[in-house]
C-alpha cells in the first residue's frame, strides 16, 4: 500500500502525534464499524485512496479523531496509530 503523508501532527483518539511516531495499521473490526457508522451519521464520505479525519464520540472519549485510509486493493479501513499498536511488524 502506497500512502505518503507530509511531516506533521496527526490525530489518534484525543492527541496528535508526529508522523515519525505513527504507523499504518488495519482498523480493528469493532472500531471500523463505529467509524463507518459515525461517518455516515455525520455525512462524511470515506472514499478509496483518500485519507480522511473521522471524528467519533464514545463514553471514554467524547471527541476522538482518527486519520483513516481505505486502500483501493483492500476492503478494510486502515488508520494511523502509535507504533505500539502495530502487531506483527518488524
Amino acid at each position: 500500500m502506497q500512502w505518503n503523508l507530509p511531516d506533521g501532527l496527526y490525530p489518534f483518539i484525543d492527541k496528535r502525534y508526529p508522523l515519525s511516531e505513527l504507523t499504518m495499521i488495519e482498523v480493528p473490526h469493532d472500531l471500523e464499524h463505529l467509524l463507518r457508522t459515525q461517518a455516515a451519521a455525520n455525512g462524511t464520505s470515506i472514499i478509496r485512496g483518500i485519507s480522511v479525519e473521522l471524528r467519533c464520540q464514545s463514553e471514554q472519549f467524547p471527541d476522538a479523531t482518527f486519520l483513516v485510509y481505505w486502500p483501493h486493493e483492500e476492503n478494510r479501513l486502515h488508520m494511523l496509530a502509535p507504533r505500539k499498536f502495530a502487531k506483527g511488524q518488524a
